[in-house]
């Protein structure tokens, strides 16, 4: 599967636009200030629309299944660095996650297709859990 860059999108973009003056600086700040606003407009709670009939990218609530209890691991490991040795749950009722909602979009073969997150210490998903911890009622700002 190929993977492109913004160093690809910039060759794209100077090849359809070669009288254009923008140098590969400018297009990187640019494209990244935009999808630094756009993650800030999602955790805040709004939908970010793809165009081209792409569908949606948004933060959903799950409501959580009890029947299938998931180990809160950071508890977890805070209790055995005290020396319990004892699995924590969640129990809260819902959860939240990244969600690309493409049921709408006139995509062939759209179950191969997927979107993940940006991961690590500056991720989105990193973000995404961050908000929920700092503000206790940023979860009321997800749709489920």
């Amino acid at each position: 599967m190929d993977r492109f860059s913004a160093v690809h999108m910039y060759k794209y973009y100077i090849k359809n636009n070669p009288d254009s003056d923008v140098t590969y600086t400018l297009f990187k700040y640019t494209v990244s200030k935009f999808f630094k606003k756009s993650v800030i407009k999602i955790l805040d709670g709004e939908t970010f629309y793809l165009g081209h009939k792409l569908g949606t990218i948004r933060i959903k609530r799950v409501e959580r299944d009890f029947s299938r209890p998931t180990i809160d691991w950071y508890e977890t490991n805070k209790l055995k660095a005290e020396g319990i040795s004892k699995h924590i749950y969640y129990t809260d009722d819902d959860w939240c996650r990244w969600c690309w909602e493409k049921n709408k979009a006139p995509l062939k073969n759209k179950s191969v297709y997927k979107f993940n997150p940006s991961e690590g210490r500056n991720g989105n998903k990193k973000a995404l859990v961050k908000r929920l911890k700092t503000d206790e009622f940023a979860h009321l700002n997800y749709k489920f």
